[in-house]
């Protein structure tokens, strides 16, 4: 028998029994993974295990080592504590000791009287002397030689149980002394306590001895003279002697440490009474403390290396069984969907929607084919990265599903376009309904990485079967709408229009015409003068371009530059307006040659070096030519804007602002780049005579200007009363049909030359000709 026969009947006998294929395989997935949580118990169990084991040992070789440490710093302190302690007793028991205290001399030298070893005696060692009556009669202290009421201040209430104890051994003492020595039992009982003190908000070592002669005294003499108290201070000194003879560091002496400091180690210092007073704190070098926490790292890497082992092997059977389905079924969803935001792409749109329509024609309903796009995504990507731009194409993909209902289809099918099909409606009206609440959705703001992004969609919307039948016809008609949606200032949605497809042919119509300008030479330079604040010197011109159209005559950029912005075309009529200007810098001297910019021209990183090129070609210098960029390159300016803008000033050239005030005004923009001039619009002056709001705002708009060392210029200046209000203002520069509308090259030359006389010996009479011209 095969081995597909047997299969076959295996499957055949499963279903029999009531199991389909599916149950089968979901049982094995089932005990797999069954099996793999109980070797996964069993792994993890073995390392909790083996963990506590190293965990255990280690702790033990730890405490051991510093078991060890303690008995290191408890020996020596014994010795260095033994040492004070053989020291203080050698002084105290003395003939001449005793003999110096009993005398009752008048002042007591402690070198001479009680001789001191020099190598033992300390900087801030603090020596006091009492009588027998533990009075003080004597303080030394060679570092506050003035505090000579240590003892009454800090130490006699600590020592006074360790001096009445002391008076109670030396009694002993004396009835051992009055013993032979061969007769004696033991030896003489020590007369030297030792203590720990609290002294100068820190600590020290006192040694507490009393003071006896060396010999046999006569009788009915004080077998006690004194008493010698000796105070060594655990200052920094003693601290670093005791780190470099036990090799520890980081010692301290104070409160016991914290339950839980596992790095640090210590021993109490206690009294004589035996009461704990401080704690010597080191910081432990056991190193088998580190022993755990270098080896769980590769205690964890073997475990995850065990159990991903055994996952692999245990679920290898069954993906084995489902590999082929499963890399089918993401095949097929990576082929008819974004991978971005998981919405279907235009492929999967186009096969789905074409059978939506087709089912809704069939049912007599509409349809709406809606063509979306973000408005101004690109400065989103520019000025907070593409990281957060995905992260908004996210955010609206998943409101679009939100808003509309499972029956309609929504796609992505480029970086900020969309394409939704409104299916199934039985009116316009609701076609619209769901376009609102798609616009709505869309512009609520979007919260991303501390950034309150706000967004806006531009809509276009073909209906079917009013506009066509046809997906493709849709698609098309849709891109048009859109297009006079985002014409009309986008934040909207736009239906299509037959008109809108009459308006797109003789678009395109007029590209092919401006081609054959361009290649004729059609166009043509008009040039309006600029005037200075008194209105009697053109100091600039203004390059307007001319089409001499050969049907229509004499026609104004508004009839053909804005079929021209978003093509090619704009390139090169930016750059035949910007070289026909220079080029007629040269028969205009002392004026500066001002030209206009379009925002295609500016993104372009070309642009500076196009400048210098045509200023080289033509020996025109950088400081006569100035280019006047609009308000709408700051509503998506961006790092690389500013960049071409820092570049064209660094050749020399100027940069104005042009028709402030009228778009996207923003005092922001004037604080991220540095203008050379701002010229205000010309509906601000339409009726400054007559109004006080319009007169202050201009006032405000110049002194902004001249404060922030930015020169300005106020267009539109038509009549003799504007120009005397605007004059009485200070207005540096002026410009308007007052002094003279655009004119060709040549004419500009004759009116600069009748017009300085004309208008130096009567400029009334001018004025009143330009008003009734």
């Amino acid at each position: 028998m095969s081995v597909q026969g047997s299969t076959s009947d295996a499957v055949a006998s499963v279903i029999l029994r009531g199991h389909s294929p599916e149950k089968l395989s979901s049982s094995r997935r089932r005990m797999s993974r069954m099996i793999a949580f109980i070797l996964l118990l069993v792994v993890l169990s073995a390392l909790i295990i083996a963990s506590l084991a190293l965990f255990w040992s280690t702790e033990q070789a730890m405490q051991y080592e510093i078991a060890k440490e303690r008995r290191l710093v408890s020996s020596y302190l014994q010795v260095y504590r033994n040492s004070l302690a053989n020291e203080v007793e050698r002084i105290a028991v003395s003939d001449k000791a005793y003999n110096a205290i009993t005398s009752r001399k008048a002042q007591i030298f402690l070198d001479e009287d009680l001789t001191p070893t020099a190598s033992n005696r300390g900087d801030r060692d603090v020596f006091i002397i009492l009588n027998n009556e533990m009075k003080p009669i004597y303080t030394y202290r060679q570092d506050l030689p003035w505090h000579n009421k240590v003892f009454e201040t800090q130490l006699g209430l600590q020592l006074k149980q360790t001096l009445a104890n002391l008076k109670a051994a030396a009694k002993q003492r004396r009835k051992q002394a009055n013993v032979p020595g061969p007769l004696r039992a033991k030896s003489p009982d020590p007369i030297t306590i030792r203590d720990v003190v609290h002294l100068d908000n820190g600590y020290g070592l006192a040694t507490v001895s009393a003071i006896i002669p060396s010999t046999r005294i006569s009788k009915g003499k004080d077998f006690i003279g004194g008493y010698l108290i000796w105070v060594r201070l655990l200052d920094t000194r003693a601290i670093d002697a005791f780190e470099a003879s036990t090799g520890l560091k980081h010692i301290t002496i104070g409160k016991k440490p914290e339950i839980g400091e596992r790095q640090f180690a210590s021993i109490p210092l206690y009294g004589s009474s035996g009461q704990e007073v401080a704690h010597v704190t080191w910081q432990t070098s056991a190193a088998s403390g580190t022993i755990y926490s270098r080896a769980a790292p590769y205690l964890l890497g073997a475990f995850l290396v065990i159990l991903l082992a055994t996952l692999l092997l245990l679920r290898r059977s069954i993906r084995l069984t489902d590999e082929l389905v499963v890399n089918e079924a993401e095949a097929t969803h990576a082929a008819l969907h974004d991978a971005l935001s998981g919405l279907p792409n235009r492929t999967y749109f186009t096969l789905s929607a074409s059978r939506a329509l087709r089912r809704s024609r069939m049912q007599n309903l509409q349809s709406g084919l809606i063509y979306l796009d973000l408005d101004q995504f690109k400065q989103i990507n520019d000025s907070l990265g593409h990281t957060v731009g995905d992260n908004v194409i996210l955010q609206v993909a998943t409101r679009l599903r939100r808003t509309i209902p499972r029956t309609d289809l929504v796609s992505r099918i480029s970086g900020d376009e969309f394409l939704i099909l409104i299916n199934q409606r039985k009116s316009t009206d609701e076609i619209l309904e769901t376009c609102q609440l798609i616009a709505n959705a869309v512009a609520e703001a979007i919260q991303l990485d501390g950034h309150r992004i706000l967004t806006t969609a531009s809509m276009g919307v073909a209906l079917s079967p009013e506009h066509g039948a046809d997906l493709s016809d849709l698609l098309r008609r849709a891109d048009i709408a859109l297009y006079e949606a985002k014409k009309a200032g986008r934040n909207r949605f736009v239906i299509f229009r037959e008109s809108m497809e009459e308006r797109v042919l003789m678009s395109r119509q007029m590209e092919e015409e401006i081609k054959r300008a361009l290649k004729k030479s059609e166009f043509v330079n008009y040039y309006q003068p600029i005037m200075d604040g008194t209105g009697k010197k053109a100091i600039a011109a203004e390059a307007l371009i001319r089409w001499n159209h050969p049907k229509q005559g004499l026609m104004p950029p508004g009839a053909f530059l804005p079929v021209a912005e978003g093509t090619p075309l704009i390139k090169e009529i930016g750059e035949w307006v910007l070289e026909t200007a220079i080029q007629d810098a040269a028969f205009l001297p002392d004026v500066t040659m001002c030209v206009n910019v379009s925002p295609s021209q500016l993104g372009h990183p070309e642009f500076p070096s196009l400048v210098q090129r045509l200023l080289d070609k033509h020996s025109l210098p950088p400081s006569r030519l100035e280019l006047e960029v609009t308000e709408e390159i700051l509503l998506n300016y961006s790092e690389s804007t500013g960049e071409i803008l820092n570049e064209i000033q660094k050749l020399g050239v100027k940069i104005a602002l042009d028709d402030f005030g009228t778009g996207f005004s923003n005092l922001n923009y004037l604080r991220k780049h540095r203008f050379n001039k701002i010229k205000i619009d010309r509906t601000f002056i339409e009726d400054i005579e007559n109004e006080k709001d319009a007169r202050e705002i201009v006032r405000s708009l110049i002194q902004l200007g001249q404060s922030i060392g930015m020169e300005v210029c106020i267009e539109g200046v038509e009549k003799a009363n504007q120009y005397n209000v605007l004059k009485g203002m200070r207005a540096e520069i002026l410009q308007g049909f007052l002094f003279s509308k655009p004119v060709p090259l040549a004419k500009f030359k004759l009116w600069q030359d009748d017009y300085d006389v004309e208008h130096a010996l009567n400029p009334k009479e001018r004025d009143v000709k330009l008003e009734t011209a």
